[in-house]
């Protein structure tokens, strides 16, 4: 176990709620006064939902105050269980979230919640929950009774709501036993086993594919003369010469990773032609767009050496060779950035018309994930992914 109980539920009850936090979970939540879930109103188990996820976030980053970056983590987690499908097969074992595509609207996904009945072993296995937390914050003598109440009662409808949302997404009304397991050990796997990169990679991958300049930087050209250059580059030489170390990354996305070094400059020079006002990247834009992609990759701790150096670029593309899962979790990265993009666009034609767009991010995400691993000679891993979103959007958002 990563983080021992008593620990987090200390934190928890001791982590207080910003007041620009509690105005926003209203407008948030406020949308669903007129719906029930167990007799109570939806939007009531929704704000002990936000609250208690914001809670954790700060608390897993050793404050004692929320803050609207909690928030917005909180709302994405919420986003992630009414979105997608199958986020019930987590395991202590494999423990990440899976980043998958969109598989509906979480708002109408929400919407419907209330034609799910509580079944009644539903309900005894949430009270015998209850009562069992109750008696363990009073054994540890965690907080006062009014603290220990409201951190039970926000937890009984984190449960109601998982439960609910696993028996709808599974296509049923009423739930069972089954649903209360599934709700009880994702809560414990949140909470006691999940890396703060996991809630964060959530945010950064819809920040990343939500962002307002994509647009901006998707229409940007390149001249045949700055293609030419790129081409006969020593990053396109290594890639050429070395393609054999990519070979097996590439089975999952191989527009990004053949070429991961210059698709990775591409976008890079793009993103500085954008805040240059510049719509097409000329071949005598070469010297300083590359240089200027290099110390992008800096600022996000890639080492210049690491792209002018042949054995440092064997290095990095032995490091990409991936762990168990990674190309599957990689694939399905890949098509949520895709989906992301369609939904943030409003056309289904905007991917296919800037097919070079979603490669090029990925090529940077793989760069920068492998070239900041802590263990370069491990295989690549999915934790190494999500450092990479993090580290990207850090890039898009400034």
């Amino acid at each position: 176990m990563a983080r021992k109980p008593i620990d987090v539920y200390q934190g928890l009850i001791y982590t207080k709620l910003s007041v620009d936090s509690v105005s926003h979970i209203e407008s948030v939540v406020g949308r669903y006064d007129e719906h029930m879930l167990s007799g109570q109103k939806l939007s009531f188990h929704l704000t002990r939902f936000i609250e208690f996820w914001c809670r954790h976030s700060a608390f897993l980053q050793d404050r004692d105050s929320t803050n609207l970056s909690d928030l917005t983590t909180a709302i994405d987690l919420l986003d992630y269980f009414t979105s997608t499908s199958k986020w019930w097969t987590m395991t202590r074992e494999d423990s990440g979230l899976i980043l998958r595509l969109p598989s509906r609207d979480p708002r109408e996904f929400i919407k419907s919640i209330p034609l799910v009945q509580m079944g009644s072993e539903t309900l005894g296995r949430i009270s015998g929950a209850r009562d069992r937390l109750t008696r363990f914050l009073e054994e540890h003598e965690l907080g006062d009774d009014k603290s220990r109440a409201a951190l039970t009662e926000h937890l009984v409808s984190v449960w109601l709501l998982l439960c609910a949302f696993s028996c709808k997404g599974q296509g049923r009304n009423i739930s069972t036993e089954e649903d209360f397991e599934i709700s009880y050990d994702i809560v414990r796997i949140l909470l006691f086993y999940m890396s703060l990169n996991d809630f964060r990679a959530l945010t950064a991958v819809r920040q990343i594919a939500t962002d307002s300049n994509l647009p901006k930087i998707a229409v940007i050209s390149f001249s045949p003369g700055f293609e030419r250059k790129l081409d006969s580059s020593l990053a396109a030489s290594l890639e050429r010469v070395h393609g054999e170390y990519l070979t097996k990354i590439a089975t999952s996305t191989p527009a990004a990773s053949r070429n991961i070094l210059t698709n990775s400059l591409r976008i890079l020079g793009q993103i500085q032609a954008m805040k240059l006002g510049m719509t097409r990247i000329e071949k005598e834009d070469y010297d300083s767009i590359i240089v200027g992609a290099i110390g992008l990759l800096d600022t996000l701790g890639v080492p210049a050496q690491l792209l002018q150096d042949e054995s440092e670029v064997v290095k990095l593309f032995k490091s990409l060779q991936p762990g168990d899962g990674v190309e599957e979790k990689l694939s399905l990265l890949t098509r949520r950035i895709e989906g992301l993009l369609v939904d943030s666009a409003g056309n289904r034609d905007y991917v296919l018309q800037y097919a070079r767009l979603v490669p090029r991010i990925i090529a940077l995400l793989l760069l920068v994930a492998a070239a900041t691993k802590a263990q370069p000679t491990e295989p690549l891993q999915d934790q190494d992914l999500k450092r990479g979103l993090i580290l990207l959007n850090r890039l898009f958002s400034e």
